[in-house]
């Protein structure tokens, strides 16, 4: 059985909206602010399973695209 650990889904958040706060330019709270605003945070936990086996351009783009088609 493989049970997941919150832990792992906190810390895989966590480098996620470090890695978007450097490729943005934004400070970590303006990042995770943003972030939260625009759903994509839940965005990430819920798909933390599949996005932390690749690498960080692709997190990016994919945190990107869900922006991109769910705020209006």
């Amino acid at each position: 059985m493989n049970i997941i650990k919150p832990e792992g889904k906190v810390w895989f958040l966590a480098s996620c909206v470090e890695l978007y706060k450097d490729e943005k330019g934004m400070s970590g709270k303006e990042a995770y602010n943003y972030l939260h605003k625009t759903g994509a945070l839940n965005f990430i936990i819920s798909c933390w399973e599949g996005l932390h086996t690749t690498g960080s351009s692709y997190i990016i783009d994919n945190i990107d695209e869900y922006i991109k088609n769910n705020t209006y």
